[in-house]
C-alpha cells in the first residue's frame, strides 16, 4: 500500500464572490516553475502532498483571473491549511453595482511604500459576523458568535479581520457553525463583545504603491498592512484613496 503524506490542503475561491471553485478543472498549477496535477477535493480543496523541506512556491492560473502565488513552507510532519483566493482579471463578468477602490500607499514625504508590501482588505457589507462575547472570557480556539443568514454565505474556512480599532488582528476561521465558530489559534487580544469579524484578502503593492481592489456591494472597508489599520466608506462605481503609513 502506498502512503502519501499531506502537506498542504487549499480551499480555492473565486475572490471576487466567495465562491468555491469547483474540482479545480480549467485551474492550471505549477509548483516551484513545474506544471502540476494536484489532488483535487470534491469540496474545492487542492491537495498537495510529500513536499520536500523548504521553501516551495505554488501559482495558479485560471482563465478570468489573475494569476496567485502562495509561498509554502514545508517540513516533514508538517501540515499547511489555508485558503486562495483568485482575483478577477481580463473577461471576468463583473455584476452591476460593483465598487472599485484604487488605493495608493505613501510614507512621509510622499514616498510610495515598497512593490510588493502586502496589505489585507475586505468590506463590511449586507451580512455581519461578530463576537457573542466580552473581554472576560477565555481566550481558545472557539469563539461565539452571530451572525446573518445561513453559515455557508461567509468564506470560512478563511481569513478574516477583528475590526478593533485598539488591537486589529487577523483570524483565520476554520469553521463557522451555529453560535460558535473555530479558530486554527486563539486570538492574541480579548476584544469587546459586538467586534464585527470582516472576511479579507491578502494585496501586494505594485511598483507605484498602489493596489485595484474590486468589491460586490458598496460598505465599509477595512484594511490592515503591518501596524497600520483604516477604514472607510465605500460607493459603487469607481474610487481612489492615498492612505499615508508610518
Amino acid at each position: 500500500m502506498i502512503r502519501r503524506a499531506v502537506s498542504a490542503a487549499l480551499l480555492v475561491r473565486d475572490g471576487f464572490s466567495g465562491a468555491v471553485l469547483g474540482d479545480g478543472s480549467g485551474t492550471r498549477c505549477i509548483l516551484d516553475g513545474r506544471p502540476v496535477r494536484p489532488i483535487w477535493k470534491r469540496d474545492g480543496y487542492l491537495v498537495l502532498t510529500d513536499l520536500e523541506s523548504g521553501e516551495h512556491s505554488l501559482t495558479l492560473q485560471r482563465q478570468g483571473y489573475l494569476d496567485e502565488t502562495v509561498l509554502l513552507n514545508s517540513r516533514r510532519g508538517s501540515f499547511r491549511e489555508g485558503t486562495v483566493s483568485l482575483k478577477p482579471g481580463p473577461g471576468y463578468r463583473f455584476p452591476a453595482g460593483t465598487a472599485r477602490l484604487t488605493l495608493s500607499l505613501t510614507r512621509e514625504k510622499n514616498q510610495a511604500v515598497q512593490a510588493g508590501t502586502e496589505l489585507w482588505i475586505g468590506i463590511s457589507g449586507a451580512l455581519r459576523l461578530k463576537l457573542a462575547q466580552d473581554k472576560s472570557q477565555e481566550l481558545t480556539e472557539i469563539i461565539r458568535v452571530f451572525y446573518q443568514g445561513a453559515a455557508s454565505q461567509y468564506p470560512a474556512p478563511g481569513w478574516f479581520l477583528a475590526a478593533d480599532e485598539k488591537a486589529p488582528e487577523l483570524l483565520f476561521l476554520r469553521g463557522l457553525y451555529e453560535e460558535e465558530a473555530e479558530l486554527s489559534a486563539p486570538m492574541t487580544s480579548a476584544h469587546g463583545r459586538g467586534t464585527e469579524l470582516v472576511a479579507v484578502q491578502p494585496y501586494v503593492t505594485d511598483a507605484d504603491g498602489r493596489v485595484s481592489v474590486l468589491f460586490r456591494q458598496a460598505g465599509t472597508a477595512f484594511m490592515l498592512c503591518g501596524g497600520a489599520w483604516m477604514q472607510t466608506e465605500i460607493q459603487a462605481g469607481e474610487q481612489s484613496l492615498e492612505w499615508m503609513i508610518s
